[in-house]
């Protein structure tokens, strides 16, 4: 029996173990990838979305910018404070919107660099520099830093400069240093995009080209293409949330013209009913070109008699008015008596031979 317990709780060990063993990846870092992808220069660096560390399975969560042919590069046009003055390797550590620094996040940079070092077989540790991608920096990381010999030096807003062990390490702010010009992307990877989705900056037109490609992403973080395989993904349902919702802001800032470019006339007419449509244009506008059997189909004989205009109604016989409906009758004896400026006449009781 005591034999049969122990198995039992080997194999609750064994499986609690594989559950804590499974990948949870999270949904913010294919959006950094996708964002990083998309303001280098193109054909200038291989952005590694994940990196194999050892012969066995050990990967991190950290973004790899390895530099792809010779020569000076471009300067960037957005995000400078994350992929500007790139060196040949650059490790960009990630913490997303939900996410905060810790001390471990210190000395596991520093690890990752070094095995990076060994498994690259980069012999020169100066191709190598290291960037921290954070909401905000936290005294117990600063802290851990400085047990490990590196100050930082604040360089602009958000962004800070050190040096941890032999690496160049830059660290940015994704809160403060969002509200800089050319750097608004940034405020898609921070606790903002999950608290007030909307209140994203107006952003430039080479912004919002890229947004719409990160729009792409997301969608297939919640819908794999055929063939990917789907990630258990950390705050996926955030993520998705928070794009919808920046998306609807976004284009009730554009003018008419600008969300409507590229559509074809039929494809804006599909959002709206017919009668909406025709509500946009006056009477006139509305029968523009079409011949009088046309104006007049689907009409009943009473409902024909009233669109004739005044003049068509006074030449019309008592004998026919007579015929028609007694609403239609009152109707038309109040259009024409308003049209001549006097009251419709009132109808006579007819008095009985006085007694």
């Amino acid at each position: 029996m005591a034999k049969g317990n122990r198995m039992a709780t080997t194999r609750e060990v064994r499986s609690s173990q594989r559950q804590r063993r499974v990948r949870v990846y999270t949904a913010w870092h294919p959006v950094l990838v996708a964002l990083l992808e998309h303001v280098l220069p193109e054909g200038w660096y291989q952005c590694i979305s994940e990196f194999q560390l050892v012969r066995e399975p050990l990967r991190v969560d950290i973004v790899i910018l390895r530099r792809s042919r010779r020569g000076a590069p471009p300067r960037p046009r957005l995000l400078t404070s994350v992929v500007g003055e790139l060196a040949e390797h650059t490790l960009v550590h990630f913490k997303g919107p939900t996410d905060e620094l810790e001390r471990d996040d210190a000395r596991m940079l520093l690890a990752y660099a070094l095995q990076y070092l060994v498994v690259a077989e980069i012999d020169d540790p100066g191709a190598v520099a290291l960037r921290v991608l954070a909401p905000r920096l936290t005294p117990r990381f600063t802290e851990a830093l400085r047990s490990l010999g590196c100050t930082l030096t604040p360089t602009g807003p958000g962004t800070h400069e050190g040096r941890l062990g032999v690496f160049p390490l830059r660290v940015v702010e994704t809160v403060p240093a969002n509200a800089r010009e050319g750097e608004h992307l940034l405020y898609t990877v921070t606790p903002g995009m999950v608290a007030d989705p909307g209140g994203i900056p107006a952003l430039s037109p080479a912004e919002i080209a890229v947004f719409w490609a990160l729009l792409e992403h997301v969608e297939q973080v919640r819908h794999p293409l055929p063939g990917q395989r789907k990630r258990h993904m950390k705050d996926e349902k955030r993520v998705v949330e928070s794009f919808e919702q920046a998306l609807a802001r976004l284009v009730a800032r554009l003018p008419p013209e600008q969300r409507l470019a590229g559509l074809a006339p039929e494809q804006v007419l599909q959002a709206y009913a017919p009668e909406q449509v025709l509500q946009a244009y006056a009477p006139e506008q509305r029968l523009a070109g079409l011949a009088p059997e046309q104006r007049l189909a689907g009409l009943t004989e009473a409902q024909a008699v009233l669109a004739l205009p005044d003049a068509m109604l006074r030449a019309l016989s008592e004998e026919y008015l007579a015929t028609l409906p007694r609403r239609t009758q009152a109707a038309i004896q109040k259009r024409l008596g308003a049209a001549s400026g006097r009251q419709p006449a009132r109808r006579r009781k007819t008095r009985g031979p006085s007694k």
